[in-house]
């Protein structure tokens, strides 16, 4: 409870900090604010993260973003749109709710970096936390990234991703991005989430995914996109299925976004 205390009045104190140096910069420019807001609800077949299956049905996820002078702060939530994960009929049950801030830097063209502190809550499970660290080389072919994040509090453990992605205009309004990443799990982060016989250093997931995303208007945009995920560590995927019921999986969704 102090955890989450502590990283909510963290969230705070930094949208507060946003606000203020935007009204310092608007009025010392006179200038259009430098701060944006994003916004997002999806509705997805199935919730799949890292390889783990963790909802086998549909479920909402609404998302926020508070971003600024490369300072981010977001809140995402994955809700049950079925009673998969209730035992007394309840629908509409929110299952995790998380916390991001990050901030973005880029120290020359063609390098992006991004450190940040995710903070997740679940319905029924203890919270944890991860500080993460990228670098993204946007000018380089499929623009390769490679993330590590390390759980500092529950699994103790890393899992590092390498991903690429690149987009295609179809017309002016209408996007297709192709990505794909590989995650390694270390030895306790593979133990936490799937148990003793897995609990060893590895590679862990793969996942790739079709995005076409539509610009209705300036602010608001339309995207459907469905994936593949599945886990290549044959210890991993046997506890996967134990555990989450399967590890290959096709999974689609529907994305409504606004921005301003």
């Amino acid at each position: 409870m102090k955890r989450r205390l502590w990283v909510r009045v963290v969230v705070a104190v930094c949208a507060a900090s946003l606000w203020s140096m935007h009204g310092v910069w608007a009025q010392e420019s006179g200038e259009e604010s430098a701060i944006s807001v994003e916004a997002s609800v999806d509705w997805v077949t199935d919730y799949v993260w890292r390889g783990m299956l963790l909802t086998n049905n549909p479920v909402i996820q609404p998302s926020v973003t508070l971003s600024g002078y490369g300072l981010s702060l977001n809140v995402w939530g994955s809700i049950d749109v079925t009673d998969v994960n209730e035992d007394k009929g309840e629908y509409y049950h929110l299952q995790e709710l998380d916390y991001t801030i990050s901030y973005g830097y880029t120290p020359m063209e063609g390098i992006d970096l991004e450190v940040g502190l995710i903070w997740y809550t679940f319905s029924g499970f203890d919270s944890t936390g991860e500080v993460y660290g990228s670098v993204t080389f946007p000018c380089v072919l499929l623009s390769p990234s490679l993330t590590a994040f390390y759980d500092f509090d529950e699994a103790e453990g890393w899992y590092v991703n390498a991903g690429v992605e690149h987009g295609f205009d179809i017309t002016e309004k209408l996007n297709l991005t192709l990505s794909g990443g590989i995650g390694w799990g270390g030895e306790d982060y593979h133990g936490f989430y799937f148990g003793g016989q897995a609990d060893h250093a590895a590679v862990s997931d793969v996942l790739v995914m079709a995005t076409l995303s539509y610009a209705v208007t300036d602010t608001v945009s339309v995207s459907v996109y469905g994936a593949f995920s599945d886990l290549l560590d044959s210890d991993v995927n046997d506890a996967a299925k134990a555990a989450y019921g399967d590890s290959d999986i096709f999974f689609g969704g529907v994305s409504l976004g606004v921005s301003f």
